[in-house]
């Protein structure tokens, strides 16, 4: 009994001791909590739609999501373990404390606990406070109630974490500024370490693969204890497994106590004389700058290899990092500019690490981006090749979660999309273009493209990229991203484009299925028709009709006519979700409401589409005036499109070109495209730039303007000439 009376009278004492930290918690949660939710209700609801969103309002204000609350235990884990055990950076305040008659032991659990009391006591209140202007205003949920209780729980948690990091900082501290630095260190470097890692992996590794997460970007949040618990106010939002919850719960607990104890065992043996030096454990000084050494120096030949891409400029940035941080932290540990080079071996070590550490990225060591894993040992791939997929909408239609919630699309990569729904069995084709890139790799590393001078009229060698997901027998997946020369890309492109598992992973209309198809519109030039709505029932076999038909053409689609032919529309494909958010949009009289959403999901229609056109005529779209050359009046080109690097439009009397007649007008439409459709087509010749022009057609009285664009190597002579000749009179 006599011991818990010492023990609260402990904690009363240092209360008393430090009442400015108690205001400054108190007014600061006062601000964050009842008054923020009392500037978030305002005026009065009027009606029922206004009182929901401000429950939502309120809800999100007490929740994860309040950037304010996240901000303050941040900065109050920090004032909070300071001030907790400052008088440890004292030597008249340490042989104070230590001269009084209590235990150490109680002394330090008594100063510990008062650093959290405080924070839970200040926060706790004005929850209550919070709940209070909830209430009088009529909007206290049980779900505002739940939310605050939670949030309150998880701040509390992680507080304790980054609190405790701070104390493990003051005890192996014997000033307070260097406590706060070492603070800052136990923070970020973990985190700053798998940052430059990641760098130099994404940079130096041919084949690195920048769209899944690497071991160095997984271990990002997992070695700050800041990043883990920003990590986890995201990932401890509604919705999300409670078992992931549960598994962040019990490490951030874990780690916690490991901490707490460890600051006690650091405490026991800390010396009185610790006050007032850099460090208080002579062992912990080389453990503590070698690491931090190690990493300024690989940081500084990294940054400067990333300005220059030389490695004389690389070993200058790891000299200077070596040298900047070694004598840095020796001030820091001597207060004495004469032990600057006390610890030299150590600093030639840390050099020596740091090159070994760049070199191995830098030269590929062992072997990153040759491995390939034995064909026996891959049970599928998946491929995504660059650029090729961008108009293709890949994602979802979330619903609504609850009356607070809205529609949204929940966006995918290509790359993403794809490795989750391809499994190519037929791998050889893969295989053979990963082959041809590692060897295209040795013979023209990536580093040399980008240091040669350019030839040929500065003209680069053209590089296509693409990635694979392999999938082991074993279920480990590896991930990698080659570039090839693109004349490397024939028979075994064409093999892989015409798989059918390919093309159904790449195009999510070859899945959809006519019970989740509610209706087609057809688009062209920025014109939208509807061919068919299912309102009532009456248009469903003509839907039905167009999708199994479009399915099975786009299926069919080989690539040799890709190469030939470019899209002349575009048709989409309405889903039943679709269709019940523009009936919505309708119902709330809201123009633009879900647009987003109702436009996504348009897909080319080619000139070999015989079938589709001809269903497409049956319905009463007027296909034929598509290709109808004689509606073209005529064709507008801007002249800077031709010599943009010598030429202004200030410098050309008529800066637009206007063609009228109809040979040139045939000539040039032969060889168009549709510019609004030239990116969905993978196999477009896009190895020339490709000269932009408008095509103005005469339309039921009103005048309409379509863009197509023309690659430069098929202009027609006579524009070739003609602009030749503009040149040359300049």
């Amino acid at each position: 009994m006599t011991s818990r009376s010492l023990f609260f009278n402990l904690l009363k004492e240092d209360v008393k001791q430090r009442l400015w930290s108690v205001a400054l918690t108190f007014i600061l949660f006062f601000f964050a909590l009842p008054v923020g939710v009392a500037l978030t209700v305002g005026d009065k609801f009027n009606d029922e739609l206004s009182r929901r969103n401000l429950l939502a309002s309120v809800e999100k204000w007490m929740s994860f999501q309040n950037g304010y609350l996240v901000a303050i235990i941040i900065l109050l884990s920090l004032i909070m373990a300071v001030t907790s055990f400052s008088y440890l950076h004292s030597r008249q305040k340490v042989d104070f404390y230590h001269s009084i008659p209590v235990n150490r032991k109680n002394l330090f659990w008594a100063n510990y606990f008062n650093g959290i009391f405080i924070v839970i006591a200040s926060y706790a209140i004005n929850l209550i406070f919070s709940y209070g202007v909830a209430a009088v205003n009529g909007i206290l949920t049980p779900e505002i109630a739940g939310i605050g209780i939670k949030s309150f729980c998880l701040f509390m948690l992680h507080y304790f974490l980054l609190y405790t990091v701070t104390v493990v900082a003051m005890m192996l501290t014997g000033n307070i500024l260097v406590g706060i630095l070492g603070t800052l260190v136990f923070e970020f470097y973990g985190s700053s370490v798998f940052a430059v890692l990641e760098l130099c992996y994404q940079h130096f590794f041919n084949t690195s693969y920048s769209g899944s997460k690497s071991l160095f970007t997984l271990m990002l949040n997992k070695t700050s204890p800041l990043f883990l618990f920003m990590a986890n106010v995201e990932e401890m939002r509604p919705g999300r497994s409670v078992e992931g919850v549960a598994l962040r719960i019990v490490v951030v607990c874990v780690i916690t106590v490991i901490l707490a104890l460890l600051s006690f065992l650091l405490y026991k043996k800390r010396g009185s004389e610790a006050a007032g030096k850099a460090m208080a454990f002579h062992i912990s000084m080389p453990i503590i700058r070698i690491p931090i050494v190690i990493l300024a120096s690989l940081s500084g030949s990294l940054f400067f290899w990333l300005v220059h891409s030389t490695l004389g400029w690389a070993v200058f940035g790891l000299i200077c990092g070596l040298l900047l941080s070694h004598c840095a932290i020796e001030i820091i540990y001597h207060f004495d500019f004469r032990k600057l080079f006390c610890n030299w071996k150590q600093m030639i070590l840390c050099g020596v690490l740091a090159a070994a550490v760049f070199s191995s990225f830098r030269y590929d060591i062992f072997g990153y981006d040759r491995y390939v894993p034995a064909k026996d040992s891959i049970k599928h791939v998946g491929i995504s090749f660059r650029n090729t997929n961008d108009w293709i909408n890949y994602g979802e239609i979330i619903a609504p979660e609850d009356d607070l919630s809205d529609f949204e699309w929940k966006y995918m990569s290509s790359d993403d999309y794809l490795f989750n729904h391809m499994e190519l069995k037929d791998i050889e084709p893969v295989l053979t273009l990963v082959e041809e890139s590692i060897k295209a790799m040795k013979e023209n590393p990536r580093f040399d493209r980008e240091l040669q001078p350019m030839e040929d009229g500065g003209q680069y060698t053209r590089f296509y990229s693409f990635s694979v997901k392999y999938t082991l027998k074993n279920g480990k997946t590896i991930y990698r991203t080659y570039d090839i020369p693109r004349a490397l890309l024939s028979q075994e492109v064409v093999q892989i484009y015409e798989n059918p598992e390919f093309r159904q992973a790449v195009y999510p209309i070859l899945t959809q299925t006519i019970d989740n198809t509610a209706g087609v519109k057809v688009g062209r030039g920025g014109q939208m028709s509807i061919v068919s709505l299912d309102r009532n029932g009456t248009d469903k076999a003509m839907t039905d009709k167009l999708l199994l038909t479009y399915q099975e053409e786009l299926m069919n689609l080989k690539v040799d006519t890709m190469q030939k032919e470019n899209p002349i529309a575009s048709i989409q494909f309405i889903t039943k979700q679709q269709a019940e958010l523009t009936k919505l949009k309708s119902d709330t009289n809201n123009k633009w409401e879900y647009n987003y959403i109702i436009e996504k999901g348009y897909y080319p229609i080619y000139p070999s589409f015989v079938k589709t056109l001809d269903l497409l005529r049956e319905y009463n779209i007027d296909v034929d005036s598509w290709n109808d050359l004689s509606q073209i009046k005529e064709i507008n080109i801007d002249k800077i499109q031709f010599n943009s690097d010598e030429m202004t439009t200030e410098e050309l009397e008529a800066p637009y070109m206007t063609i009228t007649d109809p040979d040139e007008i045939k000539q040039i439409m032969n060889v168009a495209t549709l510019e609004e459709y030239s990116s969905m087509n993978p196999f477009t010749d896009s190895e020339y730039a490709s000269i932009i022009f408008s095509a103005v057609t005469s339309y039921g009285g009103s005048r309409i303007e379509i863009s197509y664009s023309i690659p430069r190597n098929k202009l027609p002579d006579f524009l070739k000439n003609e602009f030749q000749s503009i040149i040359n009179d300049r």
